[in-house]
């Protein structure tokens, strides 16, 4: 026996054993059940017999070639070629049978539906009867029916297989949106579960913090987790776009819609088509666009620079601004409907010092990128390190922390960073014209490079107020332990009082020459 099929093992048997019980029955040389695809083609399902052999796995028949064969089917019943009855062999390209020779065919209809078609041969002529022809005819129905339920089965399969697959990449999608906005703290939670929460939608989102505190990730997070994830993700620094320039790079233009215009170029919105439009400080949007973005919000239509026709786009808008924009409407620089289009769901953005641990969670999730690199994989933190971090304010936030972390790396050669490593990353020196010496106003010095005496910092204070970080921390530490009668544990110990592990306090003391009965 030779059996070719495509579904499942238990469909397989059934299959064999009904065809080997009518071998019983029906003295039969080869018997075969083709699959109808439901448009043109019969293939092979099963074929069994003296006569079957590999041949038949691969083949195949068109019903446009073949429409005796069709007329077969749209009749319904099974049929027995008469002796004298002239018609084309059904396998004459892969079998070479007789010229007279035993043949019938039976439709196989289940619920109506054609599903297949069986047929039997023999080389000898007069072997199959109008009794056995009857008794094929209800033998089909059973098998009709069993290739009905083996194609559900497998049709139902591959659709659990796509459903996982799918479920799959989703969590897998998420798990990498989530890993790369990373926090624990409940002021964190509180913003992923309210970008979760609307990344559903198709609502504008505004998204309000101070500057370095993730906008762009939060952004990139709400597009990951929305059904619009497999489009495109278009950022836009509305800040850096001239006044002149802004229409054309936000809507686009048409061929000759100005001098120097030799294409038609579409703008970010038609870029963004069917995905996200992020628009980073959008307080600094000019005015003169204002009105056409709002109409972008409201209807999906714009118009190119210099054309005529209107362009329809379907984008989610993600808007975000560290400026106060209710303040940007009170003095007439922001339309107020558009403030209001664009606030549809506002999300604050924490800074990292209200935060808490997520510092400690960011650092390591910065290093493990940094770990990446050749010759950095043994890249660590030792614990005074990291209490220093979680001391920090970081006014720049998490962008400031992932370049200290960086510095702090390559300071410390791919090895364990400690907090001297860290401690001159927030050092901001700038350099002024001193008498004699003039030098470019704004422009940064070495870090940690004095400043010529007699200057003024640019908040107008004389230098010889500004005392190096070294001796400004450990002032501050004196202080600490003043108040705390030279006591460095305990709830009212100098530890507590400076937030740190008493520890990492005695070895900072340690390195800065303090001991407590000095002070």
């Amino acid at each position: 026996m030779s059996l070719y099929t495509e579904y499942s093992l238990s469909q397989s048997a059934t299959m064999s054993i009904v065809l080997e019980a009518l071998h019983e029955l029906v003295d039969y040389e080869l018997a075969v059940v083709l699959d109808f695809d439901g448009e043109d083609t019969l293939s092979v399902h099963t074929a069994t017999g003296p006569l079957s052999g590999p041949a038949f796995k691969e083949f195949s028949l068109s019903l446009t070639k073949r429409p005796d064969i069709r007329r077969l089917l749209e009749a319904e019943k099974p049929h027995l070629f008469a002796e004298d009855e002239s018609h084309v062999d059904t396998y004459d390209k892969i079998l070479d049978l007789p010229d007279a020779h035993s043949c019938m065919v039976s439709p196989l209809i289940a619920g109506g539906e054609v599903i297949g078609l069986l047929t039997l041969d023999h080389r000898s002529c007069g072997i199959f009867s109008r009794e056995i022809l009857n008794f094929i005819g209800v033998i089909s129905r059973l098998i009709a029916i069993a290739l009905q339920q083996a194609r559900r089965e497998a049709d139902l399969q591959d659709v659990t297989v796509r459903l996982a697959g799918e479920r799959n990449r989703l969590l897998s999608s998420k798990a990498d949106a989530y890993r790369s906005f990373a926090g624990e703290s409940p002021a964190w939670k509180a913003v992923v579960d309210m970008l979760t929460l609307v990344s559903a939608t198709s609502s504008p989102v505004l998204i309000l913090g101070e500057t370095g505190t993730g906008k762009e990730e939060a952004a990139r997070l709400i597009h990951r987790l929305s059904p619009r994830s497999d489009g495109p993700f278009v950022a836009v620094n509305c800040s850096a776009l001239p006044a002149t320039l802004a229409e054309s790079e936000l809507f686009g233009h048409e061929k000759g819609a100005f001098t120097g215009a030799q294409a038609l170029r579409k703008g970010r919105f038609e870029l963004a088509n069917g995905g996200t439009l992020f628009l980073d400080e959008a307080g600094d949007l000019p005015q003169e666009i204002q009105p056409k973005l709002l109409r972008v919000l409201q209807e999906g239509l714009f118009e190119r620079v210099g054309g005529e026709r209107s362009v329809h786009v379907d984008v989610r808008i993600v808007a975000a601004t560290n400026a106060d924009l209710s303040k940007a409407v009170a003095d007439g620089r922001f339309r107020e409907d558009l403030f209001y289009r664009l606030s549809v769901f506002p999300v604050s953005l924490p800074p990292l010092r209200e935060r808490g641990n997520d510092v400690l969670l960011l650092t390591e999730f910065f290093a493990r990128r940094l770990r990446e690199e050749p010759g950095w994989e043994n890249l660590s933190f030792s614990a005074d390190a990291l209490d220093m971090l979680l001391c920090r304010e970081w006014p720049g936030n998490v962008r400031e922390l992932k370049n200290a972390v960086e510095r702090a790396a390559i300071l410390a050669r791919g090895g364990e960073m400690t907090a001297d490593h860290f401690a001159d990353s927030a050092m901001r020196c700038v350099c002024v014209p001193a008498a004699g010496n003039p030098t470019p106003t704004g422009q940064p010095t070495a870090a940690g490079s004095p400043l010529p005496a007699g200057s003024t910092t640019p908040a107008g204070l004389p230098t010889s107020t500004i005392v190096s970080l070294a001796e400004a921390e450990r002032e501050h530490i004196r202080a600490a332990l003043a108040a705390s009668g030279g006591k460095i544990y305990g709830e009212d110990g100098a530890a507590r009082l400076l937030g740190l592990k008493p520890t990492t306090l005695q070895s900072r003391m340690k390195k800065l020459g303090i001991t407590p009965e000095r002070v």
